[in-house]
């Protein structure tokens, strides 16, 4: 396996970064896995992951997606974002906030940080272009989560599983 470090800019909070394990590549895109364990750093701290977690990411598309095997929440959370772009040692990614997000324990579909998201649009850190696309790819996430009809999105699952 290939380790990739995954570079997840906040603004303002600054940036994170995850260590994970490059799993696959196909038409969706690049598959990342970071099992328990994995290394993280934020602005504020460093730790390692207590939950296995996928991401899939793709140039071009203006989200990432993260299925979390947090057995008191299983989710799959899109991060809405500029469009990720490979690095030197890994993906990039700017984050615009706001997150789609769906509960496997009920079938719950909602869209987080909203706050966050007025926040770094209120204070001057998003474009209105950017607020736009966040609001837009938002709101047709959301909507491909609840459809549900995506063979990724399985595919996601089965790859945490097998962690």
């Amino acid at each position: 396996m290939t380790t990739v470090r995954l570079h997840k800019i906040k603004r303002p909070g600054g940036e994170y970064w995850f260590d994970f394990e490059q799993v696959a590549r196909d038409a969706d895109g690049t598959w990342l896995r970071g099992p328990v364990g994995s290394p993280w750093h934020a602005p504020h701290e460093d730790g390692t992951s207590a939950v296995s977690v996928v991401v899939l990411l793709a140039p071009g598309r203006p989200w990432a997606a993260w299925w979390v095997g947090d057995p008191a929440d299983r989710r799959l959370e899109i991060d809405v974002c500029l469009p990720p772009t490979t690095t030197e040692d890994g993906w990039r990614y700017v984050d615009l906030e706001l997150d789609p997000v769906w509960h496997a324990s009920d079938g719950r579909v909602e869209i987080e940080d909203e706050d966050e998201y007025e926040e770094s649009w209120r204070g001057g850190f998003m474009t209105a272009d950017d607020a736009k696309l966040a609001r837009v790819v938002a709101e047709g996430c959301a909507e491909l989560l609840r459809r549900d009809d995506e063979p990724w999105l399985r595919r996601g699952w089965d790859l945490l599983d097998s962690a």
